[in-house]
């Protein structure tokens, strides 16, 4: 590594050691590069606070980033604190996931890192009772939008649709699973909720999963080419901030069969902070992923200049798609699938470069990213869809959902709304 490049990842460390906060003042970095791999790693804010704790220069841009991230958590945990003090009210156990969780156990800092959602667990008996505080609280639903319900995904979906405050400052992502139900692979819930340790939350209270299943959780979630540090982080500092239980994490691993997942997030979180033994998984993942995590962690610069978010782009292009059935947000998803820009091609094929061979296979890249998530034959049944959808939309011409009347019912503009999604990955 640079020296620009390990005083980032020393920077991300939740709780330096005193000989880490050493190696880090005795380091002279590219302050302009140190800080432009801050911004790409989206980690602004934890950065920020570990350069004030060591005594080091904080680049003056990271100020007005930081304070950004403050004032958007700081509003979400105004609603989220009341929120969890209903389900409190009613016995509705529920369980806090990732970022919101780990800002209170392991950084201490509600700030730490920019937070799309406040994401929780809860049983599947138990989702009526929390539409209905939703309900009280006067959330309301994305599926809404579009002439939908809560409801509707619960058949397919191992989680409901965003529900907002009103404010807009708050999003909560309503989990009976950590994985769709479409996918190859099998969680043990029984299992997880027999393991659920009890959290306060300021003052109320919440639940989290055991170590183990958090672990397996975030190694399991990792979007496969959104891997800054801003995603990589909480692996390597929740393993470095609670014992894991490695027999425990193994077993759940090979009951879920999420060996290859494992193995591609632990991979590039040991390339920066080595935090795990894969030596006994890495003989159940398959020949693909042990050659894709060696490609991504040959070259530590590139692994942190890697940063992706261009499948996002794709997943609201299909939401609007949902919403309009119009050729339009169509042609741009598949546009997006079949052509991404070069800064992306090159970023997915962890050379830097936008190559021929690159682009040739950036479509199969992105393509079996949608596999993991759903399945190769749910992915082609939904295209599928969306094909025929948009033809029919051509000869007819059924009653659509108004996004004006929708946000005014909100108290809110249509370009709030638009701001809202652009502001989401």
């Amino acid at each position: 590594m640079t020296a620009d490049e390990r005083l980032l990842v020393l920077m991300t460390l939740a709780a330096p050691t005193g000989a880490e906060l050493a190696e880090a003042r005795a380091l002279a970095p590219d302050r302009d590069r140190f800080a432009a791999l801050a911004e790409l790693n989206a980690t602004v804010p934890l950065v920020h606070r570990n350069l004030e704790r060591a005594g080091l220069p904080v680049p003056a841009a990271f100020a007005a980033r930081t304070e950004e991230v403050r004032a958007a958590n700081e509003a979400r945990l105004r609603v989220a604190r009341e929120l969890f003090a209903r389900f409190a009210d009613r016995g509705i156990p529920v369980v806090i996931l990732k970022g919101v969780l780990f800002a209170e156990t392991i950084y201490r800092d509600p700030h730490y890192k920019r937070m799309n959602d406040v994401d929780i667990l809860v049983r599947r008996g138990d989702r009526d009772a929390v539409y209905a505080v939703y309900d009280e609280m006067r959330f309301w639903c994305a599926a809404q939008l579009m002439g939908g319900s809560a409801k509707k995904q619960e058949k397919h979906s191992h989680h409901a649709p965003p529900f907002f405050s009103r404010d807009l400052t708050c999003m909560v992502g309503t989990h009976w699973g950590l994985i769709t139900p479409l996918s190859p692979y099998t969680f043990d819930y029984d299992g997880i909720w027999s393991r659920v340790a009890d959290v306060d939350f300021y003052g109320h209270p919440a639940k989290s999963m055991s170590p183990e299943d958090n672990l397996h959780h975030l190694c399991v979630h990792l979007p496969y080419y959104k891997t800054g540090l801003r995603e990589l982080a909480d692996i390597y500092n929740l393993v470095r901030h609670a014992p894991i239980d490695w027999e425990v994490f193994e077993r759940e691993v090979r009951k879920a069969g999420t060996e290859n997942l494992v193995y591609h997030a632990l991979s590039l979180a040991n390339a920066l902070v080595p935090c795990a033994d894969l030596s006994r998984i890495e003989p159940r993942v398959s020949r693909w992923y042990r050659r894709d995590a060696a490609r991504k962690t040959a070259d530590v610069g590139r692994l942190l200049r890697s940063r992706c978010t261009h499948l996002s782009v794709i997943e609201k292009h299909f939401a609007d798609f949902r919403a309009t059935k119009s050729w339009g947000s169509f042609l741009r998803m598949w546009g997006n699938m079949l052509w991404p820009p070069s800064a992306d091609v090159a970023k997915m094929s962890s050379t830097g470069r936008a190559t021929l061979a690159a682009r040739l296979a950036a479509p199969g890249r992105i393509r079996r990213v949608f596999y993991r998530d759903v399945g190769r034959l749910f992915f082609w049944i939904i295209m599928a869809k969306c094909a025929w959808d948009v033809v029919k939309s051509t000869f007819t011409r059924g009653a659509e959902s108004d996004p004006s009347a929708f946000a005014a019912g909100l108290g809110v503009t249509v370009a709030d709304l638009r701001r809202l999604k652009e502001a989401l990955e």
